[in-house]
């Protein structure tokens, strides 16, 4: 992109221009796009944790009916207990 840019000719370059601008505007597209999907909390694409949090108290719940609180490697705040 940059050697297009660099080698228009001084006359005649409408078609370099445009492919120009638009080669620009897809790759700024491309990136404003990664950007928004690399962050799906927040952004354009604003996705709830629901799932994630369903499907942490579904593991939770299940955990639980098999194993006593006592039995559990970490204490409410996540620091391990001693064994």
């Amino acid at each position: 992109m940059v050697a297009l840019g660099v080698c228009l000719p001084r006359r005649n370059n409408r078609g370099q221009i445009v492919t120009l601008i638009v080669i620009t505007a897809l790759l700024t597209t491309t990136l404003c796009i990664i950007r928004d999907v690399d962050r799906p909390f927040s952004g354009i694409i604003d996705v709830q944790p629901t799932a994630i949090a369903e499907t942490e108290r579904q593991a939770n719940r299940d955990f639980l009916a098999h194993h006593t609180a006592a039995e559990l490697p970490c204490d409410s705040k996540g620091n391990r207990r001693a064994a």
